[in-house]
């Protein structure tokens, strides 16, 4: 389906939005924020310094009125440079993600996601001060794997393994796992019931819709923001018009 014909269809939902109460928290989810060249990032995940700067100013205008958790996957070094100041600035309730193996430099991103650049990973003592001024830390596995496609005892370690390690090291709990990949061919019951026995609160999925108090606190949704969501995308994003693209694939 075209681009085109996505927008033309979220414009109805994001009208139809204005006359249903709209869900209490919703979570946004980004990868990188950089200013990368647009033909390098084949996935659409880069988001430019001053585009992502631009959401966080609108979304702390909508405080009053709803709440917005930012999530960030994988780890990049770009989130230190260019997005957790500006999460500072405006106070934005933030998870960022991290691939521990990618941290300590044992695999790189092309080991992960088959991306036309590389792009540095977030040192330790990037995350203990990220941690240490109010952004929350959640784990996203040891190597990134797709978690249906290894043995049980290889997913329990990389959902365990990761917690554990991330917790020695910046000496808080980690309460929170994001399922790498995301979809919901990349997980099931049996790999929410290891996340569960992990220790983990909650687990969250790359899956486009909003939560309620009734969600699987393991199946977890967040909205996707792309490369080309402009001021007027992300705003009809926020109010979830485009929920409606993952039910024609989950």
């Amino acid at each position: 389906m075209t681009q085109f014909l996505k927008d033309l269809i979220s414009i109805f939902f994001y009208i139809l939005s204005f006359l249903i109460p709209q869900s209490k928290e919703s979570v946004l989810l980004y990868h990188s924020i950089s200013g990368m060249n647009s033909k390098q990032d084949s996935f659409n995940l880069n988001i430019s310094t001053e585009l992502f700067k631009k959401h966080m100013a609108y979304l702390a205008g909508l405080r009053q009125k709803r709440e917005f958790l930012v999530t960030f996957d994988d780890g990049f070094e770009n989130f230190f440079t260019n997005a957790y100041p500006v999460l500072l600035r405006y106070n934005i309730k933030s998870i960022l993600f991290i691939a521990v193996d990618f941290v300590d430099k044992k695999i790189s991103l092309s080991d992960f996601c088959p991306a036309n650049v590389e792009i540095r990973p977030l040192s330790w003592e990037q995350i203990k001060e990220i941690s240490n001024n109010g952004i929350e830390i959640g784990s996203h596995s040891l190597s990134h794997p797709d978690l249906l496609a290894v043995d049980s005892n290889t997913a329990k370690s990389e959902i365990a393994g990761s917690k554990e390690r991330t917790e020695a090291i910046i000496g808080k709990k980690i309460k929170y796992f994001a399922y790498p990949y995301g979809s919901k061919r990349s997980y099931n019951s049996a790999i929410k019931k290891i996340v569960k026995e992990s220790g983990y609160e909650k687990a969250y999925s790359n899956i486009m819709g909003f939560n309620t108090k009734d969600t699987d606190p393991y199946d977890l949704r967040r909205i996707r923001i792309y490369t080309n969501d402009n001021m007027f995308r992300f705003k009809m994003k926020t109010r979830g018009a485009y929920n409606w693209v993952d039910f024609l694939i989950c």
